[in-house]
């Protein structure tokens, strides 16, 4: 049985100015507290299918996460079974939205699940889940400040 969770956001920014932000993983954690520590394992200086990230983020173990999905502009999956008897996946998705105002530039929503599987998937969502869903939450708020600080800042 998966275990999953889902949050999103709507963003007051463009897609490709959230793209830009979500998928430069390696700086993840000079805007999100979400993030620790977050490195590219390999030659490929941006993300694409099959790269390995290695990921420190608070209150949780060390894991590398492989990226399985990518769609340039609109999101990525990776997935990462560090942890024995546990898959977990996370999907991060960009959907582009029309403004709030018309003189506003455009905007987005950004949707991330998360979802483990395997024989101690329920285990472990129950020790880790909360803080887990406590560290999507928090990826995602950064997230939309950043991006509508950097829309600020340009205008």
């Amino acid at each position: 049985m998966a275990h999953a969770y889902r949050t999103g956001a709507r963003i007051e920014a463009p897609a490709d100015v959230v793209w830009q932000i979500l998928s430069d993983v390696e700086r993840m954690p000079a805007w999100t507290t979400a993030m620790s520590r977050v490195t590219l394992l390999g030659p490929e200086t941006a993300l694409v299918v099959g790269s390995r990230v290695e990921i420190d983020q608070p209150g949780l173990p060390a894991a590398t996460w492989e990226v399985d999905g990518l769609a340039e502009g609109q999101g990525f999956s990776w997935s990462s079974s560090s942890t024995p008897g546990v898959r977990t996946g996370i999907a991060h998705r960009i959907t582009p939205q029309a403004a709030a105002a018309p003189s506003a530039d455009a905007a987005c929503e950004v949707t991330t699940a998360v979802a483990r599987s395997g024989m101690l998937a329920g285990l472990t969502d129950l020790a880790g889940g909360p803080r887990a869903r406590e560290l999507a939450d928090t990826l995602l708020a950064d997230l939309k400040a950043e991006a509508e600080l950097r829309v600020r800042d340009k205008g």
